[in-house]
């Protein structure tokens, strides 16, 4: 028999074992990400951002709107909502 406050723990735990590590970026990648990234924001064209965020990674469609250098973040137009996207956090950009 099990307390509810164990099976609780067990499945946090879990949890935190099927989170990912951060993907780090290497000169190269980023330079190549900076290229798309600019490409959308002058010509408003959809990319593909996969991205990093509480250890699973995840994709998302839409258009570079503004990259905000000082808080390194990037605001992603998708339809009438807007998703900010840290640049440390990115695994890759896709043109579409």
């Amino acid at each position: 028999m099990m307390l509810p406050e164990h099976v609780e723990a067990i499945r946090h735990r879990k949890e935190e074992q099927e989170k990912l590590p951060k993907h780090e970026l290497d000169e190269q990648e980023l330079e190549e990400i900076g290229l798309v990234i600019m490409d959308s924001l002058n010509h408003a064209l959809d990319v593909c951002i996969a991205y990093w965020r509480d250890g699973y990674y995840h994709e998302i469609i839409g258009v570079v709107d503004r990259v905000d250098m000082q808080m390194k973040k990037i605001k992603l137009r998708i339809d009438d909502t807007f998703e900010y996207i840290r640049i440390d956090c990115l695994k890759a950009v896709e043109s579409i």
